[in-house]
């Protein structure tokens, strides 16, 4: 690896000192200061806050914007009052030391949106909210930069760490769910693309002269809701006349092959199912696709019916992008017109549940407290749930066949629901509660795969507090509610 990439990647660690984001002088003055000298000082320096310090330069207090409505209007104080009339006292400090990580927790535990830092009492700096942010986006863009810096599969595989790394402080922080798989995805996509370009690179004979293609990705990645723990699942598509597509094939299988094994190596597991680019399944031109979804509509055995629900989420992620957008208008204009077809695949999906937590969640609390007593308490509540199998997978799977029937174009579920909710299919009302739902069930998988369990989507129960449980126990039955939508659709 460059040393400029592991510079890169040293940069974005968790630890990095907050020291390093200060980029100014603090604002400061005098307990005894006029409230009139501190906005002007405030106005003319367009800062949100300054921090009161006695004379050996240690905080004793701090005033923000945010206390100007609130401690000088509506009291009516004058400007000639001396700003430690209204400044917030027992200030919170962060030491020079603390990580960005650790100025976030303490930020959001306290409510507050700026942070004076000192080093041995002395003050040294403040820290604000959108000081955390803005290390947020340049994080976000130094690590799509790594990839595009990356020159061989090993530097990649040190990015791979690090996207892992951004997505835990992205939860802790308390973006939604939805919002950090998305961008798992993004980067992750840009990864999947610059490993094909490195392996192209490496051998130009297998790309000379190929006609025009794309690669696809499948699953939770096409539907840019990837998590941490994930394998591979991708297909290609290219263009070929009627006849030659037997011919081309083989080159395409060749360079899927390597790619295969090229995003193993950088962290992206081989599909245990083989669901790969680099099976002839999973690699044809434009009108075997065609032909093969037809097939599919006819005949929808359960053997094409997995294999469906397994292509209908894809998206193109390079080479021409115009060949995916050509495949999807395809699905999404003909997909409607096959009920047989349609019904067959929501019944295939009805045979998944989502799972249901015991109430009162008062049970819950009985159970753990026998649990600590080392005594059986599954019988009144469990202590872990698949949080893919009865949560998330369930409901990707009622969208989607939704989606199908209501010539509805979105992959990703969210996409998907918002898109039932305008068509009507999903109550307005109920609508948004789904999708705030759906994206608590996708919060806890990430958290249980961060978690580092040997089975990633086991959510363990008992370490959530009480509110936590309820909090879940709800969006379950938020999210059972796609059921029902599915068996209104069908008449089932």
């Amino acid at each position: 690896m460059s040393d400029a990439l592991q510079q890169d990647l040293t940069e974005l660690s968790l630890e990095t000192p907050i020291s390093e984001l200060i980029k100014s002088e603090p604002l400061l003055c005098l307990p005894e200061t006029p409230l009139r000298a501190v906005f002007e000082r405030m106005h003319a320096a367009r800062v949100g806050s300054i921090v009161v310090v006695n004379t050996f330069m240690e905080p004793v207090g701090i005033l923000t914007r945010y206390d100007l409505i609130s401690r000088i209007i509506l009291p009516g104080k004058e400007l000639t009052a001396p700003v430690s009339d209204v400044m917030s006292r027992d200030v919170i400090c962060a030491p020079a030391h603390w990580s960005v990580m650790e100025a976030t927790i303490c930020m959001a535990t306290h409510g507050i949106r700026h942070v004076p830092v000192v080093a041995d009492g002395k003050l040294k700096g403040v820290i604000s909210e959108s000081d955390l942010v803005r290390h947020q986006r340049e994080s976000l863009r130094s690590l799509s930069a790594m990839v595009q810096r990356a020159s061989d599969l090993p530097s990649l595989a040190q990015v791979s760490a690090s996207i892992r790394q951004l997505a835990q402080r992205l939860l802790q922080e308390g973006l939604a769910a939805t919002a950090v798989a998305r961008l798992v995805s993004h980067l992750n996509d840009a990864m999947t693309r610059r490993a094909i370009e490195i392996v192209s690179a490496q051998n130009p004979e297998m790309v000379a002269g190929l006609p025009e293609w794309s690669w696809l990705a499948l699953g939770s990645e096409g539907r840019e809701e990837q998590t941490i723990a994930t394998d591979q699942d991708n297909a290609i598509v290219f263009v070929a006349d009627a006849g030659a597509a037997d011919k081309i094939r083989p080159r395409f299988l060749a360079l899927a092959d390597k790619v295969n094994d090229a995003l193993a190596e950088i962290g992206f597991p081989l599909c245990k199912g083989g669901v790969m680019a680099r099976h002839e399944k999973w690699c044809r031109s434009l009108e075997e696709w065609k032909e093969a979804m037809a097939d599919w509509f006819r005949r929808p055995t359960p053997e094409k019916l997995l294999d469906a629900h397994t292509f209908f989420d894809f998206r193109s992620l390079t080479g021409s992008l115009a060949l995916g957008e050509t495949l999807r208008d395809w699905v999404t204009a003909e997909a409607p017109s096959h009920p047989l077809f349609l019904r067959e695949l929501a019944e295939d999906s009805m045979r998944s549940a989502v799972g249901d937590l015991p109430r009162p969640v008062l049970f819950s609390a009985v159970a753990r407290w026998l649990r600590r007593k080392n005594l059986p308490g599954h019988w009144i509540s469990p202590d872990r749930l698949d949080i893919k199998k009865e949560a998330t997978a369930p409901v990707v799977a009622w969208a989607r066949v939704l989606s199908l029937m209501n010539w509805i174009a979105a992959t990703s579920t969210d996409g998907r629901l918002a898109g039932l909710q305008a068509a009507g299919k999903i109550q307005r009302s109920e609508g948004q509660a789904i999708r705030e739902a759906f994206d608590l069930a996708q919060k806890y998988r990430l958290r249980a795969q961060l978690a580092g369990l040997q089975d990633p989507n086991s959510l363990m129960l008992d370490p959530l507090s009480l509110h936590e449980l309820e909090q879940l126990t709800l969006a379950l039955d938020e999210l059972a509610k796609v059921k029902d939508a599915v068996r209104l659709e069908l008449r089932l």
